[in-house]
Order: C-alpha cells, then structure tokens, then sequence
C-alpha cells in the first residue's frame, strides 16, 4: 500500500485522520503508532521483527548511555573544590587532574557502548542488504563454482526501509551519546520515531532532535494544514504518475543492454532518467511532506530545486539533502576531527600550500562520505562508482577553485554574473547526467560501453524524426511530458526566488484553495500511468 495508491489515498489516509482528531490529545500519538504499524504490516509482518530488534536495541543503547552521562556528572559533582587558605594550592591541579581521568574513564565507557550500538545496527543491515554481494564477489575472487561456493548465496527478504530507520537509530545513539537531548524513555515512542509510516519508505531521514516536539504533540488538525498538505501530497502524485511512470518504459529501453544504445539515444537516457529518478523520489517526498504535514508535523525538506545548482557540491545540497546532513554530521565532521586529519594539519603547517592543505583534509573526510554513500544506495558496482565519481568530482572542484577564480579575474567578472552562472549551471548538468547514467546502467562495463559509443552515429534526428515514439511513447505521452515537465520547472523557478508558493495560495479564497486541489486531483485522475496498458513502476528509493 503506497502513498499514491487508491487505498491509501481514499480509504487509509482518511481514517487515519479520522482516527487522530478523535483520540485524546495525548494519546494521539499512539493512533499514529498504530497507523504505522497498520501501514508497514501491509507490506510484511514477518519482518517487522527486524524493526522491533533495531528499536529495542536503539532503546537500550539510548538508556546506557544517559546512564553514563548522568554518573559522569555525579561523578564530578561529588570532587570538592578546596577551600581558600593562605597555603599554597597545589592540591587544586590533583582535583583538576581528578576531574580529567573521571572524563576519560566515562568517555570510553559512552564510546564502547555507542560502538556496540552502531555495530549491533551496521551488521544487521550489512548481512540483510548486502551479504549476497560480498559473498558473490568474494566467490569470484576465488573461482569458486557455483557447486561449491566459499560463500553461499542465500535467499534473504529486506525490510522495508531498513536503510532509512537504521541511519535514525544511528543517529539518535550518537546524539544521545553528545548530550544533545534526553534518551526517550518510552519505547513505544522511540518505535514510532521509526516506524513513522510518511518517511518509513524513503525518508526523509529525519533526526530525533527535530522530530521529539512533533512526534509526540497531538496538535488538533488545522483545516489549513489539510489544504497545505493535499495540494503537497497531490502535487506528489502528479510528478510520480503522470510524469516519472510515464518516462518509465523509455529509461527501460535505453538501458536494455541488448538494446545496444549509442548515440544521441545514450544523452537522452541519461537525462530520462534523471528526470524520472528526480520526478519519482522528489514526488514521494511532497507526498510524505504533505502528509506529515496534515497532521501538523513538519518533515525536513528532501529538495529544493538541485538542477539550479552551479557546482557538484551544491548540487548535493540540494538533493537527498537529509541523506547530506546525516553523512556531514556523523562521517564527514568526525573524522574532519579526528586525530589523523589533526596530524595531518599539524604536519602540514608551513610545509604545504593552504589551500592544497585544506584539499587533502577535506579528501580525508569525504572519501568516507562517498563511499558510504554509493554503498547506501545499494549492493552494486555501479552505486560504489557513483559515489567514487562524485568524490573525484568534488575535490577537482576544490583543487581547481583558485584557477577558475584566477580566470574570472582575468576577464573583469565574478560568480554572479549570469552568464557565468548560466554555464556553470549547464556544467553541473553534464555531471548530474554522467553520474546517473553510471547509476542506473546495467553494470561499470554497460556504462562504458555506452559513454564509448556516444560519437557512434552520433545525430539529432532520432528527436525529431520519430524514432523516439519507437522508444515505449507515443506522441500524446510526450506531449503530457513535456506540459506537466514545463509545470514542475514554472513551480521550482519561482520556489527558487524565495517565493512560498503554498503560503501564497493559503492566502487566497478557499474556493480558489480547493479549486486547485481538485484540479490536481483532476490532471492525476486523466493523466496519470495507471490501469490496463500499463505496468506499476515501484518507487525508485523504495529499493534503498
């Protein structure tokens, strides 16, 4: 039962809102527990066990930890300050010293337990996920037949949205570990945090911090939050359905490796896919941020408006923007502080260019993020690829910033110019494009094979000359793309200037409110990819 399926959206959604005005303030939260676990059983009940686990683990760790935080405290509270007397103070470096080992002695305590936590949760993800894939490359690496495997490969079911809950209850063990809040004490409300039913599917990976005064509120339904968060969640749909499914059977096409694509039709699937990839994850997120938001809870942006960025680093900040913050807070930043890039910065010192210097330190951090990043995305060579390109990318960029400063002096002008921007923007593109053509390619080998073949026949014609209606489309289909695509560029550019565009319209009549409501209910109802001629096409980050 997906969000943008007839049974959530008229039967599950409804109830649910239902269900939430009418418990106790109080207890509301509880209603939305209990819609969760409705909402995850429709998918798997068997598994929901893996859930439990990760939420009883999480839950234990949180408390051994506060432990130690509050004995430390005690621990210190209980060293007296000696009293002022006309003798020397000698005695005062001894507490203070004391005070240091009382530190030391808990902080290793804190770290062993919150390594045990981040091992518990890795390893039951690493086995789940990619325990095939190790065992297939490791029996290739030995030539091991498929008779007489070193590894065996075995048939294993992954829970639905693993990834996601296990990157929040990773996240809230170190927050809990750097005293940032309070473990919770209620195990019910740390598996709600979980188990949210909008993010439990493809995030947004929301932190513990941000969501404990939302989760738990039970704010009554504001009738303006049910018309922000239907348009959001019917806006959603639309770029799911009616533009992402539709694209879907050109993307399959042209990555068919006995399709043997070449020429303009490699570009093209490039930009399909990044185009549909965008429309599907972007369109699950207006739609879990919408419904978040009908009952008052406000979720961390996922996007906003990626293609408008000017460099690959950029870019990333404004895509998969809380997968960002969760690989900057709890990889890039602590390695960035730890006693090797300290080493290196002490080393470095009057030895290295300052630049170069911060170049190297900051590869030491992000080759971490990006392999883990590509990892995150799945048991393949091509998402490993994918975050080792973008890692190569990135510290060029760094590496070359002062050349292209040093070029923009020379010719009188700046970052903000337009026309500089313009170029710059179409340069990302052309890496967002390379990226994702490796990303979704069938394997490293395909992906070369089909960047190699681009000046193979190489000819703008098959865009106009009908060969493209040959590629799963027809006519009407492109032309439902192209208006709902111009639509969906229209919204990011004025969201882009700063414009809260649902703000604007909350302001307006309620029938020009509603009217929209409907007429987007309307668009999906006519233009969206469901029903006899064509095949459901499952959300894309759902198989994260």
């Amino acid at each position: 039962m997906l969000y943008y399926k007839l049974i959530f959206g008229m039967i599950f959604l409804p109830l649910a809102i239902l269900g939430y005005q009418i418990f106790p303030r109080r207890f509301r939260w509880v209603l939305l527990l209990l819609a969760s676990i409705g909402f995850y059983f429709t998918f798997s009940r068997k598994l929901f066990v893996f859930l439990i686990f990760s939420t009883a683990v999480t839950y234990g760790i949180g408390l051994l930890l506060e432990k130690m935080n509050q004995n430390k405290k005690a621990a210190l509270k209980n060293v007296k300050a000696p009293e002022k007397s006309e003798k020397d103070n000698a005695n005062k470096e001894a507490i203070k010293q004391l005070k240091a080992a009382i530190k030391t002695k808990y902080q290793r305590k804190t770290r062993l337990i919150l390594a045990l936590g981040i091992l518990i949760a890795l390893s039951t993800l690493l086995y789940l996920k990619y325990y095939n894939f190790f065992a297939e490359n490791i029996n290739i690496l030995f030539k091991a037949s498929a008779d007489s495997p070193v590894l065996p490969i075995r048939d294993i079911a992954l829970p639905l949205g693993i990834s996601f809950y296990t990157m929040q209850a990773i996240s809230y063990m170190a927050d809990v570990y750097w005293g940032k809040f309070e473990a919770q004490k209620n195990p019910l409300k740390l598996l709600l945090f979980l188990s949210f039913f909008p993010t439990i599917v493809e995030g947004p990976i929301a932190l513990y911090a941000d969501m404990k005064d939302r989760l738990y509120v039970g704010a009554p339904i504001d009738p303006d939050n049910i018309i922000r968060g239907y348009i959001r969640f019917f806006w959603g749909i639309m770029k799911k359905i009616v533009i992402a499914d539709r694209l879907s059977p050109a993307v399959v096409l042209l990555f068919d490796p006995t399709h043997e694509t070449k020429g303009i039709e490699v570009i093209a699937a490039a930009v399909l896919f990044t185009i549909m990839e965008y429309m599907d994850f972007s369109g699950c997120m207006d739609m879990v941020i919408g419904i978040s938001a009908i009952f008052g809870i406000t979720l961390p942006e996922n996007f906003r408006q990626p293609f408008f960025a000017r460099n690959a680093s950029e870019f990333w900040r404004r895509w998969h923007i809380s997968l960002g913050v969760w690989f900057k807070t709890y990889i890039f930043y602590p390695v960035s502080m730890s006693k090797m890039a300290k080493n290196w910065g002490k080393f470095a010192r009057g030895k290295v260019n300052k630049h170069l210097t911060m170049v190297v330190a900051s590869a030491m951090a992000l080759l971490p993020v990006w392999l883990s990043n590509g990892l995150w995305h799945g048991p393949k060579w091509t998402y490993i690829f994918y975050g080792v390109f973008y890692f190569v990318v990135i510290l060029l960029e760094l590496l070359l910033e002062p050349v292209g400063d040093g070029i923009l002096k020379l010719l009188h002008t700046s970052k903000e110019n337009k026309i500089v921007n313009v170029i710059r923007i179409l340069k990302t593109w052309i890496i967002i494009f390379s990226g994702e053509l490796f990303f979704q390619a069938d394997s490293l080998r395909e992906a070369f094979r089909m960047i190699k073949d681009i000046p193979n026949g190489f000819s703008f014609s098959p865009l106009y000359n009908g060969d493209a209606l040959n590629w799963g489309l027809d006519l009407y289909d492109w032309l439902i793309v192209l208006i709902m695509l111009i639509a969906v560029i229209v919204v990011n550019t004025i969201r882009e200037r700063g414009v809260d565009i649902t703000a604007a319209l909350l302001e307006k009549p309620i029938v020009l409110r509603w009217g929209l409501t409907f007429a987007l209910l309307i668009v999906i109802t006519i233009f969206g990819c469901y029903g006899p001629g064509f095949e459901e096409v499952d959300l894309i980050y759902a198989g994260f």
